[in-house]
């Protein structure tokens, strides 16, 4: 399993949760399988899984997703890293 990690500012943190829900089906057909979304105010942090690395670097040449990030109101150029999981803890 890999993970994307992103981190942009955004100018409504509803609006920008919209244009992400209603671009779900684009993770989905890159091999995402699941997500969170943390955020303090419009400071946001998204942590999508993918299977493996080539399905998210696919997923972010997609052309549609610097659309998605316009009509959902990113305002700062996002900070993207690919993690890959080592360990997974229960408390």
């Amino acid at each position: 399993m890999a993970t994307l990690v992103v981190q942009h500012s955004v100018s409504d943190f509803d609006t920008w949760k919209n244009s992400f829900d209603a671009h779900a089906s684009v993770r989905a057909g890159h091999g995402a399988t699941s997500h969170r979304v943390l955020h303090d105010g419009n400071d946001v942090i998204v942590l999508i899984e993918f299977p493996d690395v080539p399905s998210i670097e696919s997923f972010a040449t997609d052309p549609s997703l610097a659309q998605a990030m316009k009509d959902g109101g990113v305002v700062s150029a996002p900070q993207r890293s690919i993690v890959e999981e080592a360990e997974v803890v229960t408390y």
